[in-house]
């Protein structure tokens, strides 16, 4: 019986599946990139910024105390394993593929945005050891602790904003990262008059990707509950967003084979013996946050 040989899929097929997890991921859309090594990568950061001074005609110049510091990270290797019957595959290989693009973009997507902003592996939901990531901000603010009539959840939001640009490290606040489950209390709410807050009228077909006029990009991620990963009860992150960069060592690779032995359900399967196509999928995915307190993290009070 002819097998499916090992092989590395082309890019013309992970392409998309990876500009995909970019289009999933909260921290993707609203941070940016740098070049990553496989090694430790190190990225200059400014601890002092100069100052200038008014002088008179003919006098000393004045010399600025500044401060340069260097934060050094290393990546993670993001895999897993898809396993389907050999059967489906030869139906439509290409067709396979399509079909869980969507599924492997979410994983890649929300595994990445769970390391930057928990610092855990959806896996195991364990912390990944000596990683920083956006929760270990000391801003907090709890959504609910402002009653309507003084302006409710836009109110707390602000709290957050204010939290932020009033920190002598940071002084720019350029969007959220929401938890899907907040979109509906952006949507309906009101005033102690019934008048929505965020909206000229109540619309539920708005993505609310707008809020108090920055960009929001939302994703359950952002409470921590994904995989093994417990709830943390944070339903939003809004902060200095260009203090975050991103970017994966290698591009992600996915490998085919029919020979391979898998643990499945705890369990080692071959894949030849029972006619089983396994994918494995790796990308190496690595994240620098210049300041956690350049942020702050709206938590639900119960969650």
């Amino acid at each position: 019986m002819a097998t499916i040989p090992e092989q590395l899929l082309p890019r013309e097929v992970t392409g998309p599946i990876f500009d995909k997890a970019q289009e999933r991921s909260v921290v993707m859309r609203l941070g940016g990139t740098i070049p990553v090594t496989l090694g430790e990568t190190s990225i200059p950061t400014t601890t002092k910024r100069p100052e200038v001074g008014v002088i008179g005609e003919g006098e000393a110049k004045p010399v600025s105390d500044v401060g340069y510091g260097v934060k050094t990270f290393t990546p993670v290797k993001l895999a897993t394993i898809v396993v389907v019957s050999e059967e489906f595959a030869r139906a439509n290989v290409g067709g396979t593929y399509d079909q869980i693009s969507d599924d492997l973009a979410f994983a890649l997507a929300r595994g990445a945005d769970l390391l930057s902003l928990h610092g855990r592996s959806p896996l195991t939901g364990a912390l990944v050891e000596g990683k920083e990531y956006i929760n270990q901000t000391s801003n907090r603010v709890v959504l609910g602790s402002t009653p309507p009539e003084e302006g409710g959840i836009s109110a707390d939001l602000v709290a957050g904003y204010e939290l932020v640009v009033n920190d002598d490290t940071s002084d720019e606040f350029t969007g959220f990262a929401a938890d899907s489950r907040v979109r509906p209390r952006l949507i309906g709410a009101t005033d102690r008059n019934g008048r929505p807050l965020l909206q000229a009228a109540t619309n539920l077909a708005d993505r609310m990707d707008t809020v108090l006029g920055l960009p929001t990009a939302y994703s359950r991620a952002v409470s921590g509950r994904i995989g093994a990963s417990p709830d943390t009860g944070v339903r939003a992150f809004g902060g200095d967003w260009s203090l975050v960069r991103w970017g994966f060592a290698q591009e992600m690779t996915i490998k085919v084979s029919t020979e391979a032995t898998v643990m499945i359900d705890g369990q080692l399967v071959s894949l030849w013996q029972h006619n089983l196509v396994g994918l494995l999928v790796e990308a190496t995915f690595g994240w620098a946050i210049g300041n956690v307190d350049a942020f702050a993290a709206y938590e639900m009070t119960g969650s």
